[in-house]
């Protein structure tokens, strides 16, 4: 499934190969929120292994502008850290969204949710959810797509307070 924002612009699922390429985005996204410091993701979250095996799993989502990869992110099925009383396929989880910098500002955001959002309709999953750091900015950017708080108490996780979001697909 690939969805074309534009003529220049491509999100799909990523092919066996591609867990490197989206680890580099994330490696240089949390190099980036940490220079500002927000620390997104500890190194035991951001692992070759687990992104090669994501992406043989079909869970690894890539965005290439023209040729060069620009964005990507983990859509999955089940979330057992966050959302542990969930089943498998009550919604997709979106995890571990990232752009590289010269990419940024660029609408990849909307593009990735919007992927994520038709993923989820093609399978007859109504709802998407994610979890991410408490930081006024983050919750704010998600707001804009559409992603609604849900009401507790945060998560801490990691030594980070943690709230989790979720919207309709």
């Amino acid at each position: 499934m690939d969805l074309v924002a534009d003529h220049r612009c491509t999100v799909r699922f990523a092919d066996g190969s591609e867990g490197t390429t989206a680890l580099s985005i994330l490696l240089e996204a949390a190099a980036w929120g940490a220079a500002r410091g927000t620390d997104i993701w500890s190194e035991e979250e951001l692992r070759s292994i687990d992104f090669a095996a994501a992406a043989r799993a079909g869970e690894l989502v890539i965005g290439h502008e023209g040729a060069e990869p620009a964005a990507t992110m983990l859509l999955q099925t089940s979330d057992p850290i966050y959302w542990p009383s969930d089943a498998p396929g009550d919604a997709l989880y979106v995890h571990k969204v990232g752009v590289r910098r010269a990419f940024a500002s660029r609408g990849w955001l909307t593009r990735l949710i919007d992927f994520a959002a038709a993923a989820a309709r093609a399978r007859s999953i109504d709802r998407l959810r994610l979890d991410t750091i408490l930081r006024p900015h983050l919750r704010s950017m998600y707001e804009r797509h559409g992603f609604t708080t849900v009401l507790e108490e945060p998560l801490l996780r990691n030594g980070r307070q943690m709230i989790r979001m979720e919207r309709a697909s």
